[in-house]
């Protein structure tokens, strides 16, 4: 195989996925513009070394997995890298604007903004990219394991939080937590 013809095989792949690479890139560094350096340097070290891409493997999964070790990269040149992870909290709540009507949810992306940058990055990967626990794991370099307990952790963490909602309100936004068969043990 020729080497432009692996090129050219990567590159659509990549394409057609920026927007969600973009946003996880956003939650990763913590606002648009800086998730826009991080996904650029990303992109252009996975189409210099596209070649560690193994067909067979999950495109989306390989590039997620390369835009968290950029990041994880830039982070370790830090003396104190989880103080670089902290979120601020305009640049994050800028992420949730929605276009159509303006409207946030302004309790819950508190409570995004407060979770762990882990427990936050879990949540985005599973519910908001539709991953399986398997393939979040594997972009996260964690046990299947430890995401379903993130997962059940941030879960218990905002059902406290929607305590204060009225309870079908409560319950609705919980329950949408569990795709179909991932359902919490009562």
């Amino acid at each position: 195989m020729q080497a432009n013809d692996f090129h050219d095989s990567v590159r659509p792949g990549l394409v057609a996925m920026l927007p969600r690479l973009k946003r996880f890139a956003d939650v990763l560094a913590g606002g648009r513009e800086e998730g826009r350096g991080l996904l650029s340097r990303a992109l252009q070290y996975m189409m210099a070394e596209q070649h560690l891409y193994q067909r067979g493997t999950a495109l989306d999964v390989w590039a997620f997995t390369e835009v968290y070790r950029q990041w994880r990269h830039e982070l370790s040149g830090h003396a104190d890298p989880m103080a670089q992870a902290k979120v601020d909290d305009a640049h994050f709540g800028e992420l949730f604007l929605l276009e159509d009507d303006g409207y946030r949810d302004e309790p819950v992306i508190a409570f995004l903004v407060g979770l762990p940058p882990q427990q936050r990055l879990t949540l985005l990967l599973v519910y908001g990219d539709g991953f399986e626990h398997e393939d979040a794991a594997r972009i996260l370099d964690v046990p299947p394991e430890t995401i379903a307990a993130r997962l059940v952790r941030m879960s218990a963490a905002l059902t406290d939080r929607l305590s204060e909602r009225p309870a079908a309100q409560a319950a609705s936004i919980v329950e949408t937590l569990y795709p179909e068969g991932h359902r919490a043990s009562p």
